[in-house]
Parts: C-alpha cells; structure tokens; sequence
C-alpha cells in the first residue's frame, strides 16, 4: 500500500520521524482521524494539492506535476490488520455521515476509486516504511539496501522542484541586499561627513575716540547777603543812638533844674 506526498512534506517526516494522522480531519473535528494509503502502485488521484505559483492559484492532479512544483514521493508499507477499509473507516472513526459521503465524492470527481482506500488510526514510524522519489516517470528507492538513503536522487529531484527554484532565488537576491547594505555602511563609515566651515570674518574694531573732558569751571560763590539782617543792625544802632542822645537829654536837663 502506498501513501502519496510531496518532497516538501517529506522532508517533515524525517524531522518528526513518523507518518502522521491526516491534520484536515483533526480541524474537522473528526473523533478519530485516519492515516491513508491506497492499493493504486500508480498514483492515488485523491492525493491532489492545492497550489498558488505566485501568479495563480491550481491543483496539481498528476505524479509529473508533483514533480514539477513539489517534488513527489511516496512512503510503502503491506496491509495489515491495523487497516479498515473506507466503508469501515465510516463506522470506526465515528466520522459524522455527510463528511464522509464529501470525501468519496471528490475523490471520484478526481479520478480516485474509493474502494482501494484504506485507513489506520496511529502513527507509523518511518523506520518501518519504504521510500521512493518518482523521477522522469519512474519510481526509485529513496532507501538503499545497506538502509542509507540516496542523497543524490533526493537532493536532484528537489532541485528541479518551482518551490527550490523560487527559494533559491529569494535568497539570492536577499544575500544581495545585505551585502548592498554592508558596502554602503562601509562607504559611510571610511568617508566621514565634511562639514562646510564657514570662513571666519574679522571685524575691523572702530577706532576709540577719547572724548576731551570739558574743564571744570568753578564758580565762584557768592555770599548770601541777608538784607533784612542788615536792616535790623542799621535799626539797632539807630536805636542806640537815640538812646544815647535821650539819656545825655535827660542828664543836661537835670543839671540845668539844679
């Protein structure tokens, strides 16, 4: 029985190591989601991916497709009893009926017979699973006989893979960009910013001119006459003059009576 992936995806397993149930049935709510191979050793139409090549969005139905933009791959083990077929996986899984009757429907609207579908309900280790890459219309062993893988057809058939292609390149032109922005950093930091001195301009000091001091002329004072001072010494002393003569009057008047 066969699972059909991509490289992409594949990739995914060898980090966790396991193949795990289908994460579209866990967002479904599905009680007990499955894990899906198929009998078809051709290719299983079911097992088509939604893809947007950055212009639009398609489906990639076929393995050469796969090949083209994803990669393709395929993980192979035998049926076992730890496998329902898809009427019982109905029952099993307690997948709610019109869910179900959805899934036959586009797996037949794709080409996809759902009678060799077959599902189990836990993880398988890849230790315990066969490997092949599909590459030029065949199917070649990932995995060697003395179990180490083939390097060189996984690394090859990824490569000529849209999505390698278009990483490869985003990361080109990102390295670019750094080493643009180094180169420019460089140029600033070995050419310093010369900043514009503007020229100093002397002013010329305007001459001193030492003002003459004008002389000082000193006035003379003039004495502060009181005039009514004076008249009172005039009064005074023609006061004491009559007073003289009264009493000199007075004296000759007395010798006269005598």
């Amino acid at each position: 029985m066969y699972h059909y992936t991509s490289l992409s995806h594949l990739i995914e397993i060898f980090k966790t190591g396991k193949l795990l149930t289908s994460q579209t049935e866990k967002m479904l709510k599905v009680k007990k989601p499955g894990l899906w191979f198929t009998t078809n050793s051709k290719w299983e139409y079911s097992a088509f991916k939604r893809f947007n090549d950055g212009k639009k969005e398609f489906d990639l139905n076929t393995p050469e497709e796969f090949e083209k933009y994803i990669g393709c791959a395929r993980l192979v083990t035998n049926l076992n009893s730890l496998f329902v077929t898809f009427a019982k996986y109905k029952h099993k899984s307690k997948v709610n009926p019109l869910l179900w009757d959805k899934m036959a429907e586009i797996g037949k609207s794709k080409g996809a017979n759902p009678t060799e579908w077959y599902a189990t309900f836990s993880p398988m280790s890849i230790n315990n699973l066969d490997i092949e890459v599909y590459e030029g219309g065949e199917w070649f062993k990932l995995k060697k006989e003395n179990g180490e893988f083939d390097s060189d057809l996984f690394n090859r058939s990824l490569e000529k893979t849209f999505v390698f292609k278009k990483g490869k390149e985003m990361e080109e032109k990102m390295i670019k960009e750094v080493e643009l922005n180094k180169e420019k950093d460089n140029l600033n930091i070995e050419k310093p910013i010369e900043e514009k001195v503007e020229p100093v301009v002397e002013e010329k000091a305007e001459p001193v001119v030492e003002e003459k001091a004008e002389p000082v002329v000193e006035e003379k004072v003039k004495p502060v006459v009181d005039e009514k001072s004076d008249e009172l010494i005039e009064d005074k002393k023609k006061l004491e003059t009559a007073k003289s003569k009264g009493i000199l009057s007075r004296v000759r008047n007395f010798i006269k009576r005598k």
